[in-house]
C-alpha cells in the first residue's frame, strides 16, 4: 500500500504565493494545508487555497495544445503537438513583425504573475514596446500615485514598530488572509487602528476608529485630515521645510476641506475626521497600509491616493521606524531584470492618452483601450497578441474586448482553464499550476525559499517560463537577431540567475525546506533621504508633482492632489442621476472568490452561483425590492440580473456586486470610457445604476 507524502510547495491561486504542505498519494494531490515550521505560515490557509484539488483537477483545465478548427469565436478546436504549436507561434509572430512592425504585437501577462519578468524579456527580444499586464487595471495606478510624490516604489508600513496604523481600504480578513494573525497581534500590543472603508467589514469591526466613507471620496477625507493636522500644527515642520516641494500651495488648497465640509462630501462625521487626524499625527510613529485597487478604481483615483500618500510625508512618517519605511530586500534581479526598453520613435499603447503612466514610469504599456486599438487600428494596427492568462473580464465591457480579440491576425493564450477568453484564440496552450512546477521565491526580510513540484503536470501542461523560452528559441532559429542570454540558458539556469546575487545556490536552497536568508543583503536603514535626494524632478517629496504639471494644458492634470467628485461629473458622461440614483460599486473582495477564476470550483463558486446584488435594507424598502428577490441592475452601459441580498455593512445608496460571474458580469455595467484620465483605470467602484424587480418568468437567474 502506497504512503502519503508531504511536499513543500506553494499555492498561487490568488496571486501572492503562500507556502503549502501538499499531501500526495500515488502521484495525486489529495489535500493541502498551510505549511508548518516556516517563518511565514503556521498551518492556516484560506478557503481558496484549501480547494486546491478542485483547482488542479478541474474539468475545465486546458490539457493539451489546441488549435482553432472553426471560425474565430466559434469555440471549435483540435489537439496538436507542442512541436506544431511552437512552430505556429514563431511563424505567425515573425510574419506580423515583418509585415506590420514589432509594435503591432502585444505581449500580455495576466494570471498568474510569476512569469512576468521572463515574458517582458521575450517582448524586448522581439522588439515591441507593447508589454502589458493585468496591472492596467490593478496596482499600477497606486504605484503611479506614489511615485508622483516620492519617486520610488511604495513603502509599506513598519508593523513591528508602529503605534498607529491606518488601513486604507484594506480588508485584511478577505484580501490578505495570511496577515490576519498579525492584525490581531497589533491589537493585543495596543496599536491604534484606523480603518477607512465604505463598509463595516470584519476588519473594521476590530478597529479603534472606522471612517466609513462614501465610495470614491477618499481624497476629500485625506485632504480634510491634512487640514486638521496643519491647522493644529501637528505636522512635522522640519521634514516639510527640508524635504517637501509645493507645501505652500498644498496648505492653501486643503483649507477648502474643513471637516464640516468633508462630512457632507464623504459621509464621515467631522469629529471622527478630527479624531483620526489627531491620532495618526499625534500617536506616532504611524503607518498607512493600502491595497492595490479599491481607491484607484475611480475616475479621480490617482489624485485620491496622492492625497492619502501625502499624509505620510506631512507627519514625518516617511522612512522611519514604525512609519512607512523603505524596505530593501536581498540583492536579486528577480523582479528587476526585464525592464521595458525605450524604443526610439516607437509609441507604446496608451502613451498618447496617459503620458504620465510612462513618465513616472510604470515600465509597461497601458492596455485599457486594447479593444479600441485593435478595432480602430490607431495609433497603429495591433495585429497579434501573445498572452498568458488573458482574462477579458478584467476590462470594462469585457464582451467588447472578446470580440476585438477575434479580429486579430493571430492570438494565442496560455491558460490553466478553458475560459471564454480562449474561444477567439487561434491557439490555446496548457499551463501548469504552482503544484506542477518548481520555482524560486524571494520573500520578505531577505529570505528565499524553494517551491517543489508536488505532482507531475496534468495532461501536457507546461511551466510558463519554459514555454516562453521555447518560443524564443523557435523565433531565433528563424531570425538570429531575436535573442536573450538569460532565456536561452534553460529553466535551471534561470533559477540560478535569480539566486546568484544573493550568494545562494539552487542546490543548497533545495536542501533547506524552511528557506534560507540571502548572504548578500542590503542593510536596513532609515531616513535614506538624508543620504540621497528623492527620485523626483525636484529631488524632494512633491506635494505638487512636476511631472503631472507638464500635462496641465494638454491633458488637464493638476500637480496638486486635487479632489474631483465623480457625483458632480455625471453629466460629462451623459448620465441622468434621476434615472440612475444609486452608486454602483463592483468587485469588493470576497473570501471565496478571485475575479472570475474560481466560479468554476464547486466548493467556492457554489456559494454564489448567480450574482448577489448587495443593497442596504433601506434601499430595498425604498425601491420595493425584498431580500432574495430576482432583480435587474441597469447602468448607462448595460444591465445584469441577480438576486437581491440585504446587507447593512455599507451605506444606503450604494449597490455592491462582485465581478466576473459567468451568469452576469458586473463589469459589463461599466462604460469603456469611464476611466481616470491620469492612469486609465476604470471607475469600477464609483458608477451609477438603478435597481428593479424582475418577473418570476423574466430573466430567470
Amino acid at each position: 500500500m502506497s504512503e502519503t507524502k508531504i511536499v513543500k510547495t506553494t499555492c498561487s491561486t490568488c496571486g501572492p504565493c503562500c507556502e503549502v504542505d501538499a499531501y500526495v498519494k500515488d502521484g495525486k494531490l489529495i489535500s493541502v494545508e498551510g505549511a508548518r515550521n516556516t517563518p511565514m505560515q503556521s498551518g492556516g490557509l484560506c478557503a481558496k487555497g484549501v480547494a486546491a484539488s478542485q483547482y488542479v483537477y478541474n474539468k475545465e483545465r486546458v490539457l493539451y495544445p489546441m488549435k482553432r478548427a472553426g471560425r474565430k469565436g466559434e469555440g471549435r478546436f483540435e489537439r496538436i503537438s507542442w512541436d506544431e504549436a511552437y512552430d505556429m507561434i514563431a511563424d505567425n509572430l515573425l510574419r506580423v513583425r515583418r509585415t506590420y512592425g514589432a509594435k503591432s504585437t502585444v505581449f500580455y501577462a495576466g494570471y498568474a504573475k510569476w512569469y512576468r519578468p521572463a515574458l517582458l524579456r521575450l517582448a524586448n527580444a522581439y522588439g515591441t514596446p507593447n508589454f502589458c499586464t493585468e496591472s492596467s487595471t490593478c496596482f499600477q495606478a497606486a504605484a503611479l500615485a506614489w511615485r508622483s510624490l516620492y519617486g520610488n516604489m511604495i513603502c509599506r508600513p513598519d508593523l513591528k514598530n508602529t503605534k498607529t496604523l491606518i488601513l486604507w481600504s484594506s480588508n485584511l480578513y478577505h484580501s490578505n488572509t495570511p496577515m490576519s494573525p498579525m492584525y490581531k497581534d497589533l491589537k493585543k500590543r495596543g496599536v491604534k487602528v484606523i480603518d477607512v472603508d465604505p463598509r463595516h467589514t470584519v476588519t473594521a469591526h476590530d478597529a479603534d476608529i472606522h471612517l466609513q466613507l462614501i465610495p470614491g471620496t477618499d481624497g476629500a477625507l485625506a485632504l480634510s485630515m491634512a487640514q486638521v493636522i496643519i491647522e493644529e500644527k501637528l505636522y512635522d515642520r522640519e521634514f516639510v521645510e527640508k524635504y517637501v516641494y509645493g507645501f505652500e500651495e498644498y496648505r492653501e488648497y486643503v483649507q477648502e476641506f474643513l471637516p464640516q465640509k468633508a462630512e457632507k462630501i464623504t459621509g464621515v462625521p467631522a469629529e471622527l475626521i478630527r479624531l483620526a487626524a489627531r491620532t495618526y499625527a499625534g500617536n506616532g510613529p504611524a503607518g498607512i497600509m493600502f491595497s492595490a485597487s479599491p481607491v484607484v478604481h475611480h475616475i479621480n483615483g490617482v489624485q485620491n491616493y496622492r492625497a492619502v500618500f501625502s499624509l505620510i510625508a506631512l507627519t514625518g512618517n516617511y522612512d522611519i521606524e514604525g512609519g512607512n519605511r523603505t524596505q530593501p530586500g536581498p540583492f536579486s534581479p528577480a523582479n528587476e531584470f526585464g525592464r521595458v526598453r525605450r524604443f526610439d520613435g516607437e509609441e507604446a499603447l496608451g502613451q498618447r492618452e496617459f503620458p504620465a503612466w510612462f513618465d513616472l514610469p510604470c515600465d509597461e504599456a497601458q492596455c485599457i483601450r486594447l479593444a479600441d486599438y485593435i478595432l480602430d487600428e490607431k495609433p497603429y494596427p495591433v495585429k497579434a497578441v501573445f498572452a498568458m492568462g488573458l482574462n477579458h473580464r478584467m476590462w470594462p465591457k469585457p464582451e467588447r474586448l472578446k470580440l476585438a480579440l477575434e479580429k486579430l491576425d493571430f492570438y494565442v493564450n496560455a491558460e490553466l482553464f478553458w475560459s471564454k477568453s480562449c474561444d477567439g484564440a487561434d491557439l490555446v496552450l496548457p499551463a501548469c499550476t504552482s503544484y506542477e512546477r518548481e520555482q524560486v521565491h524571494t520573500g520578505g526580510g531577505g529570505r528565499f525559499f524553494f517551491s517543489n513540484k508536488a505532482i507531475e503536470p496534468v495532461g501536457e501542461s507546461k511551466n510558463d517560463i519554459e514555454i516562453i523560452m521555447e518560443v524564443l528559441r523557435r523565433m531565433k532559429v528563424r531570425e538570429p537577431g531575436i535573442a536573450d542570454e538569460i532565456l536561452e540558458g534553460g529553466y535551471e539556469a534561470y533559477m540560478e540567475y535569480i539566486l546568484k546575487p544573493s550568494g545562494l545556490t539552487l542546490s543548497e536552497l533545495k536542501s533547506h525546506p524552511k528557506g534560507m536568508q540571502g548572504r548578500n543583503l542590503y542593510q536596513p536603514s532609515v531616513k535614506t533621504y538624508e543620504k540621497e535626494p528623492f527620485h523626483t524632478p525636484s529631488g524632494k517629496v512633491e506635494f505638487k508633482s512636476l511631472i503631472l504639471e507638464r500635462y496641465r494644458d494638454s491633458h488637464g492634470y493638476s500637480g496638486l492632489p486635487r479632489y474631483g467628485d465623480y457625483r458632480e461629473h455625471w453629466n460629462d458622461f451623459g448620465i441622468g442621476r434621476e434615472e440612475y440614483p444609486l452608486i454602483l460599486n463592483t468587485g469588493s473582495r470576497k473570501p471565496q472568490l478571485f475575479h472570475s477564476r474560481l466560479y468554476r470550483m464547486s466548493w467556492l463558486g457554489g456559494i454564489e452561483d448567480v450574482p448577489l446584488v448587495e443593497i442596504h435594507p433601506k434601499d430595498g424598502r425604498k425601491y420595493g425590492v425584498a431580500d432574495g428577490e430576482n432583480v435587474r441592475i441597469t447602468s448607462p452601459a448595460g444591465s445584469v440580473t441577480g438576486i437581491a441580498a440585504y446587507n447593512n455593512q455599507g451605506k444606503p445608496g450604494v449597490v455592491y456586486i462582485y465581478h466576473g460571474s459567468p451568469n452576469g458580469d458586473a463589469n459589463e455595467l461599466i462604460h469603456k470610457d469611464y476611466v481616470d484620465p491620469i492612469s486609465g483605470f476604470p471607475g469600477f467602484k464609483g458608477y451609477f445604476c438603478r435597481i428593479e424587480r424582475t418577473g418570476q418568468d423574466e430573466d430567470k437567474v
